[in-house]
């Protein structure tokens, strides 16, 4: 059906077998690999705590339960049809066609179902990137060829989910949170359960523009408390609540709150030595061990590190400060102490 669309809207059998021979070359599901976001990686202290994490440009780990109005959310905003349509909606399609055609633009607008924009975010090659990049025909008959046999293999809730789980909310301090659980930590710094409508709702709206509605950005803050309400009357105009609910919701403020959570490190000289160590021996052929690419992928490094002798010796150290100064030694002069717990020799 996309074919005969795609045929109509420029006519002629050249079209037609041109549009054919894209799709025939276009890949098949079987053929590519579901993208896999990066994490950072986490550094337990002996005990169990966490010392922290190491830096990722991505920042991404799977939700396997998902609040029933977050889903409703993202529908009534992205794909309001979702469960009466295949994996195009025909309908979006002709007036994208005509509204392409009223505006000569070349580069085709809109009408992606949720299945598209999850075959966009974790299912389209890199090697349709600059197809992409253009939204031209080639890229759009790929992403149908694609979102057709996703929902040929899949059901719509499995599609519905992975797309929650792969689509980018946005970025602050330099890490991307990629799936709606490390995007509830990073703007609520609150897992995904404990987040309320009105912050659902701005989380929901984030993917279409995740810069531009980000609220750490002081200049859009107003954009991102408006696409939070246009989230929530979208859920009014689909029934899934008051009109009243969500004018009561609308009237609040934002309530985000900056994470430190992927930035948080106890003891940074020692959480540093032990990043530099795992690096040299995930990728000891590197001159910089930290940039090893396996730290990036959410690694649990787990150490003998004592946290409480490490405090314990730091202030015995500070207590000291006036005896280790009358020494007469350099002013920064500092001291160090190895602990073995002698039953298994660890430091």
């Amino acid at each position: 059906m996309i074919l005969v669309v795609c045929v109509l809207s420029m006519g002629g059998l050249a079209v037609a077998g041109w549009v054919i021979k894209v799709a025939h070359s276009a890949p098949n599901l079987s053929q590519v690999r579901a993208e896999k976001h990066g994490a950072p990686s986490k550094i337990y202290a002996g005990n169990g705590r966490l010392m922290g994490s190491i830096y990722s440009p991505e920042v991404h780990y799977n939700s396997n339960g998902f609040p029933r109005l977050l889903k409703q959310a993202t529908i009534a905003t992205e794909d309001r049809r979702f469960y009466q349509h295949g994996a195009l909606d025909y309908e979006g399609i002709v007036r994208a066609l005509l509204k392409d055609a009223v505006h000569g633009s070349t580069a085709l607008q809109g009408a992606s179902t949720l299945t598209q924009q999850d075959v966009d975010n974790a299912w389209l090659p890199k090697s349709l990137d600059k197809d992409r990049a253009a939204r031209n025909l080639t890229y759009k008959i790929a992403q149908a060829k694609l979102a057709e046999q996703l929902e040929s293999r899949h059901t719509k809730n499995w599609i519905l989910a992975q797309y929650l789980n792969v689509v980018p909310y946005g970025t602050v301090g330099g890490e991307t949170a990629y799936g709606i659980g490390a995007a509830a930590q990073m703007f609520f710094d609150k897992p995904l359960g404990k987040l309320s409508l009105d912050q659902v709702a701005l989380l929901a709206g984030m993917p279409q523009a995740p810069t531009e509605y980000n609220p750490f950005i002081p200049r859009n803050r107003k954009l991102a408390k408006a696409r939070r309400n246009q989230v929530l009357q979208a859920m009014v105009t689909a029934k899934d609540i008051t009109e009243a609910h969500a004018k009561h919701l609308m009237r609040r403020p934002l309530r985000v709150k900056a994470s430190d959570r992927y930035f948080r490190q106890d003891s940074p000289h020692v959480f540093k030595f032990i990043e530099a160590q795992a690096g040299h021996d995930l990728c000891p052929h590197l001159r910089n061990p930290t940039t090893c690419p396996a730290l990036q992928h959410g690694l649990k490094i787990y150490t003998t590190l004592n946290l409480s002798d490490q405090a314990a010796a730091t202030r015995a150290i500070d207590d000291n400060r006036t005896l280790i100064d009358s020494q007469g030694l350099p002013v920064n002069a500092g001291a160090g102490v190895a602990s073995v717990q002698t039953s298994n020799g660890h430091i």
